[in-house]
C-alpha cells in the first residue's frame, strides 16, 4: 500500500520526476475516487490531491445512498428496468427546458452507470444492497420501485493507515441506512440503540461503518490497491496549460509552497461544490441559505481553476436542498443532513402567512427557491409552523434546536408568533385555522395533501395525514434553504469533458461531481442517491473518456 504522500521530498530533480503522473484527480470524494479508481486500474499512474487532511469530502459525511437505474442487484431480485426506462423517466420528471440541455449527458450517465457499478464492485471490496426506496414519481412513465442502493458496512481496518484518515460525519454511520430506518434511530434513538446494541457492538469490534464513510473506505481501498498515490493538506491553486492549449499539470501548495504535478494525459476536476465560499454564493446562488452540510473546504477551488483556463458555467442557481436542524462540526455551525419539516402537525407559510404547497409534496425544498417575472423569490421568508407536540416527538428538532440559540421560535399565541416571525398576525391564525379544519375533516381541499401522488400517499401512511395545530406553545423555524452542496458548475460534453462558451472543448481537462454543472439540478429525481450514484458515474465516465482520447 503506497504511503501517504509528502510532498517535497528528496532533491530537486528526483522530486520533479516524482512529480509527473498520467492522470491527476483532484479531490477525494465518490466522485474523484471512481475517476481514480477507473484509471489506475488500466494501468495509468494517478496522483489523487486532497485539499484537507482527510478523505472522502460530502460523499463521507452523506447517507451514501447511490441511485443507479438498470443496477444489477435490481435485475437479480427480477425487477425489470434498463437505460431507455431511465431515461424515458429521466424526461418526464424534470422541468420544461431540462432536456434541451441535458438529455445527451442523461443518455450517457443511464447506459453507463450499470457498467460502472459492476466495475467498481470488481476492483475494490465495497458491496451494496437494494433498499426498497422507490422513484418519487411512480405515474411517471419508466419509474421503477427499486433503483437506489445502500453501502454495506466495511472495515476501515483495510486501510491500514488510512485508516483515521477518512472524514468523520454529523450523523451516525455504524449501521446502514435500512438498519437506522428499521430501528427508528431519528424518532426514538435512545429506544433505538438498545435494540441494535448487537448490531453497534459487533461494528464497533471490527471498526465497521456503512453509508458514506464506507463508500470511501471501499472505493480508497480499490484505489490504492490499483496503485494510486494520495497527497494530503495540498490545495490545488491553478491549472497548467501547454502551448498547444491543452491542460496538462496542476499547481499544489502545501505548507506554503507551491510546486506543479504534471499530468500526462489530462487532469479531472471532483473538488466539490462551493457553498462555504460566500462571494461565490451571493453571486450566483438566488436564496440566503441556513446552513451547509458538507466540508467547509467546499469553496468552488475547482471552480475557479476552470474559469481561469476558460471554461463556461451552467445551473450555478442550482443546489441540493434540504430544511436542516443546526449542529457543531469542526467548530463550525454546519446542518445535520437530515429531512426535518414532514410532520402530520406542521405547516409551511411563505412570507404572507399563507400556505403555498403540500407539506409532504416531493419537490416542496425546492418550491421555496420559486421566482417572479422579475427574479424576486415569491415565498420567501418562508417559515415552517406547528406547537410543541411536534417539537417533542421529533428529536431531531428538539435536540438541536439547542446548537443556534434563536433557530426555533417559541410563543404562547399565534398572535406571538406572528410577530416574532413577523408574518400578518390575522392570515396566519386564518391559515393555521383552515388547515385545523382540513385535519379534522381528513381531506386538504388546498392542496391535496397526502393524495395528489402515490409518494404523497406513502409518507401520510408512514407519518399520519394531517393533525390539528392547536396545543400551545406554538414553534416556528425558518423554512430556509440548507445546502448538501451546489450543483452548478463547469459545462461539459457527454465525455466529462470541460468547455468553453462557444461549446469547443478545453483539452486535457475533465470535471464531475459538484464542480460540474449537474445534469439533474435541484429538482432531483430519486428520494435519494441522485448525488452520489450519478457522480460515481461521471468519474468513470471521466476517466474512460481520458484515456481513449489520449491513445495514439
Amino acid at each position: 500500500m503506497p504511503d501517504i504522500e509528502t510532498p517535497g521530498s528528496g532533491n530537486a530533480e528526483t522530486a520533479a520526476e516524482a512529480d509527473v503522473f498520467d492522470v491527476v484527480v483532484v479531490g477525494s470524494g465518490a466522485a474523484a475516487l471512481t475517476a481514480a479508481m477507473t484509471a489506475a486500474v488500466a494501468g495509468k499512474t494517478v496522483r489523487i490531491v486532497e485539499k484537507t487532511d482527510k478523505i472522502g469530502g460530502t460523499s463521507a459525511m452523506s447517507g451514501g445512498m447511490t441511485w443507479v437505474p438498470a443496477n444489477h442487484y435490481a435485475a437479480a431480485a427480477g425487477i425489470e428496468d434498463s437505460p431507455a426506462e431511465a431515461l424515458t423517466y429521466m424526461r418526464a420528471a424534470h422541468p420544461p427546458g431540462w432536456q434541451e440541455t441535458e438529455d445527451e449527458l442523461w443518455t450517457r450517465q443511464m447506459t453507463e452507470g450499470p457498467e460502472m457499478l459492476r466495475f467498481v464492485e470488481a476492483n475494490c471490496p465495497l458491496r451494496f444492497s437494494l433498499t426498497n426506496t422507490p422513484d418519487p414519481f411512480q405515474e411517471l412513465p419508466g419509474a421503477k420501485s427499486c433503483r437506489v442502493l445502500s453501502v454495506e458496512p466495511i472495515s476501515k481496518k483495510i486501510l491500514g493507515k488510512y485508516r483515521r484518515k477518512i472524514r468523520k460525519s454529523t450523523i451516525p454511520q455504524r449501521m446502514t441506512v435500512d438498519e437506522t430506518m428499521a430501528a427508528n434511530l431519528f424518532r426514538h434513538p435512545v429506544l433505538g440503540m438498545i435494540k441494535s446494541w448487537p448490531i453497534l457492538l459487533r461494528r464497533w469490534a471490527t471498526d465497521s461503518i456503512a453509508q458514506g464513510g464506507g463508500l470511501i473506505v471501499g472505493l480508497l481501498k480499490g484505489c490504492l490497491d490499483a496503485g494510486c498515490t494520495i497527497e494530503l493538506s495540498s490545495r490545488a491553486v491553478a491549472l497548467t496549460v501547454d502551448e498547444s492549449g491543452v491542460v496538462d499539470g496542476v499547481e499544489v501548495e502545501h505548507d506554503g509552497r507551491r510546486r506543479t504535478l504534471r499530468a500526462r494525459m489530462g487532469v479531472v476536476l471532483a473538488s466539490g461544490g462551493f457553498e462555504w465560499d460566500a462571494q461565490m454564493l451571493a453571486k450566483h446562488f438566488p436564496s440566503e441559505i441556513d446552513f451547509r452540510s458538507g466540508p467547509s473546504s467546499n469553496e468552488g477551488d475547482g471552480h475557479k481553476m476552470a474559469e481561469a483556463v476558460g471554461a463556461t458555467f451552467a445551473h450555478m442557481d442550482q443546489g441540493n436542498i434540504v430544511i436542516q436542524p443546526p449542529v457543531r462540526y469542526e467548530g463550525k455551525l454546519h446542518g445535520l443532513p437530515l429531512r426535518i419539516h414532514a410532520e402530520p402537525d406542521a405547516i409551511i407559510v411563505d412570507r404572507n402567512g399563507r400556505r403555498f404547497a403540500s407539506e409532504y409534496e416531493f419537490w416542496v425544498y425546492d418550491r421555496i427557491m420559486d421566482l417572479d417575472e422579475n427574479g424576486e423569490l415569491i415565498h420567501q421568508p418562508a417559515w415552517v409552523i406547528s406547537h410543541w407536540p411536534m417539537v417533542k416527538r421529533s428529536p431531531l428538532v428538539g435536540w438541536y434546536r439547542f446548537f443556534k440559540s434563536g433557530w426555533l421560535l417559541k410563543a404562547r399565541t399565534l398572535d406571538e408568533l406572528a410577530r416574532l416571525t413577523n408574518l400578518p398576525v390575522d392570515n396566519l391564525k386564518e391559515t393555521v385555522a383552515r388547515f385545523n379544519g382540513f385535519a379534522r375533516g381528513g381531506v386538504d381541499l388546498d392542496f391535496g395533501r397526502g393524495q395528489s401522488n402515490i409518494y404523497e400517499k406513502s409518507l401520510a401512511d408512514s407519518l399520519g395525514l394531517m393533525d390539528e395545530i392547536n396545543r400551545p406553545p406554538y414553534v416556528a423555524y425558518r423554512f430556509r434553504p440548507s445546502l448538501l452542496g451546489t450543483k452548478g458548475g463547469v459545462r461539459t460534453d457527454s465525455s466529462g469533458q470541460a468547455l468553453r462558451a462557444d461549446g469547443s472543448p478545453i483539452p486535457g481537462l475533465y470535471c464531475a461531481g459538484n464542480t460540474m454543472a449537474n445534469p439533474t439540478g435541484a429538482r432531483t429525481p430519486s428520494q435519494g442517491g441522485t448525488t452520489i450514484g450519478p457522480y460515481m458515474a461521471w468519474g468513470y465516465i471521466c476517466a474512460r473518456s481520458l484515456m481513449q482520447r489520449n491513445r495514439s
